[in-house]
């Protein structure tokens, strides 16, 4: 996995390239299609241009055999610009010319391409027309199209057993959005067990830019591609692979799919010591994988980390420039067509901006323009919200430019999407496009390197629990890295769905801090005692009905998830009267929660409360009507319905979501006291009211004093 981008690619390339003429396998079910989305950004859809173009290939493991070009225009009503007819070229080979009666409003249009006209690297391009056929744009013209994507058939490639093209065959980095990754164990897993389990789904997981779903299999092999764990030779024969010999990872063919893309990656050992000294070797990712088979030694002790050092947070303690960030971006463009540069990263989740209404990005920025060519807009927005056009050039020429801008504390989260839309004016498009102007010296725009968003000197605080924070920064668990301070309770039988959702978190947690979390403890239900759960984050997976840790915790939660029936209460927590203090919301919510359970037959849900076992720790829960069938971990992402930012409790339904508070928010953290005590009344404001009431009290007891020595005083003077 630590095997260098080019070096992997070349390999790939080399095997695909022995491999192309070879079999295919005789499955004709094993045959692919996928639909890629390809566009419209934001910026192609604002822009004049007339033509706009998208590239596209199959996997690296795959070949095309056939594809299908699929527009879905906009709706009647929305706004979008009528549009009197669209080219549309496959690799500058016309597939259809469609007119304005062929793109009405509303419909989705698929067009099929020849398998003459496709290889292994494909441009898509769309060029506006008018009613006689010429190239006709004018600005927002791409609004009338509301996606556009090729629908992609494509065979099998055999690849050789080599572990230096991994991601493949797994997934493909260039093209997959998302994945699930099939692992598979001999039998059901202990704790032990599980904890292997979980550090090869982080250390699969920790490099891969796309979210990953583990789905696990016991017993048996799955008819397609996984990751295999056996510890000795019974283990490996009830799977129908080789036996190890010895601690080892090893990449072979797929006992059904001999010479195809459908292979096993085999981590394993002789006894669950050897099973035990790969794993983790693997976990340290110190070893660079190539060759079919690599032999793994029991990896150096590594110190605990240190709290909110994980690799993939910017720093907090000084200012960091974008070019040191980890996650890296699109820095800059090169040419007149439209563009969004972008800068991806994380800080830790808790950096706490409050009561300040923003932080401050100091942002750079330079271009280059030939002579007589038109300086684009550049419109900067952070996590989708406008901040800025920022000031265009004078003249022609290399230009730099620097602006201080203020970013709304509401608008920063864990993981944040600085973008510099590029939009470049066209007064007359159609002969530009037609002129070829490609030739000579290009505009160019970029983000300087030494921009910085101040984010040094803010404390660690955050209001928990908060099942958002979870969901997409891992928090509280990814505060320390390895995850020591974290305890992961399962059902003493989990079935496979509970034990794809542990590995799921698992190797999010990874994806999050970009380090293997291998200090997370595993434990039972039946043994989670409080001295196993004291001082510790908790993550709780399973059903009321075989997790007892649920049951015994039930008062507490927020939602009570039953074979018989699925129940939302107010937890009985003294807290939650406190609560009760910032206003009626949780009662709102709480309607609002019944409302959602009584249309709903199958739930999910994510609950989180402050551990029975410690307080300021966390207990998260993850559970559902039936927790045999727990949707993936990704369904849990993505836009919920809520009355505030944050929740205790998280609803999954039907691809809805709804999040609630609904308990009591407690603190975590350190920030000076007055702060701490700004921010309870902001929280609980109705306390105030007393304050006020007995503010008032105490004015008008000083005012009578002072107007009753005041009246003694004049009629002494009278008398």
């Amino acid at each position: 996995m630590r095997a260098r981008p080019v070096a992997r690619a070349a390999l790939a390339g080399l095997a695909l390239a022995v491999t192309r003429g070879a079999a295919q396998p005789a499955d004709d079910a094993r045959r692919a299609q996928r639909l890629v989305e390809l566009g419209p950004t934001r910026a192609q859809r604002d822009s004049g241009v007339p033509v706009l173009e998208f590239p596209f290939s199959a996997r690296a493991d795959e070949e095309l055999t056939g594809a299908r070009v699929r527009l879905a225009f906009a709706a009647p009503g929305s706004g979008a610009p009528e549009i009197d007819g669209l080219e549309v070229l496959v690799n500058d080979e016309r597939v259809a010319l469609l007119s304005g009666a062929d793109i009405a409003g509303g419909t989705t249009r698929e067009l099929p391409v020849e398998r003459e006209l496709l290889a292994d690297r494909n441009a898509l391009s769309l060029r506006l027309r008018d009613r006689a056929g010429r190239c006709a744009s004018h600005p927002g013209a791409w609004r009338a199209l509301r996606s556009i994507g090729v629908v992609l058939q494509a065979n099998p490639v055999p690849l050789p057993t080599e572990l230096a093209l991994l991601p493949l065959p797994f997934f493909d980095r260039g093209f997959d959005t998302k994945a699930t990754v099939p692992l598979v164990l001999a039998r059901a897993p202990g704790p032990d067990e599980t904890r292997l389990a979980a550090l090869v789904a982080s250390w699969f997981a920790v490099d891969a830019p796309i979210p990953l779903t583990f789905a696990v299999h016991v017993g048996a092999l799955p008819d397609s591609r996984a990751i295999v764990l056996v510890a000795g030779a019974d283990e490996a024969a009830a799977l129908g692979v080789e036996p190890p010999a010895g601690p080892v990872v090893r990449m072979q063919d797929h006992p059904r799919h001999t010479e195809s893309n459908v292979k096993l990656l085999v981590v394993g050992g002789r006894t669950p010591a050897e099973l035990r000294i790969a794993v983790e070797s693997l976990a340290a990712r110190a070893l660079q994988l190539a060759g079919p088979e690599v032999r793994l030694s029991r990896a150096p002790a590594r110190a605990p980390a240190a709290p909110w050092s994980a690799p993939r947070w910017v720093p907090s303690d000084r200012p960091v420039p974008f070019a040191q960030y980890p996650e890296g971006g699109v820095l800059s463009h090169e040419g007149s067509t439209p563009a969004t540069l972008s800068v991806r990263f994380r800080i830790a989740p808790d950096l706490w901006i409050w009561p300040r209404e923003f932080v401050v990005l100091d942002l750079g920025w330079s271009e280059r323009l030939p002579p007589g060519a038109v300086a684009p807009r550049l419109d900067a927005e952070m996590n989708g919200y406008f901040l800025a056009t920022l000031p265009t050039p004078r003249g022609a020429g290399d230009s730099e430019g620097r602006v201080r801008l203020r970013i709304p504390r509401e608008h920063m989260r864990g993981f944040n999407q600085l973008l510099v839309h590029v939009h470049y004016p066209e007064p007359d498009p159609c002969a530009a496009a037609s002129e070829g102007s490609g030739r000579g010296e290009q505009p160019r725009v970029a983000i300087a390197g030494d921009s910085v968003l101040h984010v040094e000197g803010l404390s660690h605080f955050a209001s928990l629990p908060d099942v958002s924070l979870f969901a997409f920064d891992g928090y509280p668990f990814t505060r320390l890295p390895d995850l020591r301070d974290m305890a992961v309770v399962l059902p003493d039988r989990p079935a496979p769905a509970e034990l794809s959702m542990a590995l799921s978190v698992l190797g999010q947690l990874a994806q999050v801090t970009g380090i293997v979390g291998d200090r997370a403890s595993f434990v039972t239900a039946s043994r989670a005692a409080d001295a196993e759960l004291r001082d510790k984050d908790v993550l709780v997976i399973g059903g009321a009905e075989d997790n007892p840790l649920l049951a015994r915790w039930a008062p507490l939660l927020p939602l009570t998830v039953g074979t018989r029936a699925t129940q939302v209460h107010r937890p009985s927590d003294p807290d939650a009267l406190l609560a009760l203090l910032g206003g009626v919301g949780p009662l709102l919510d709480l309607q609002r929660a019944r409302e959602v359970l009584e249309r709903t037959r199958e739930v999910a849900a994510i609950a989180a409360i402050q551990s029975p076992v410690t307080r300021g720790r966390s207990a998260i829960v993850i559970t559902g009507t039936s927790p045999a069938k727990l949707p993936d971990f990704e369904e849990f992402r993505g836009y919920a319905e809520s009355r505030a930012g944050g929740g205790d409790l998280l609803l999954v339904s039907g691809g809805q979501r709804w999040m609630f508070r609904i308990g009591a928010p407690f603190a975590w953290g350190r920030i000076d006291a007055w702060t701490r005590l700004r921010w309870f009344f902001a929280n609980h404001w109705m306390a105030l009211l007393p304050l006020l009431c007995g503010g008032v009290l105490v004015l008008a007891l000083q005012a009578r004093k002072a107007i009753a020595e005041r009246m003694r005083a004049r009629l002494a003077e009278a008398s």
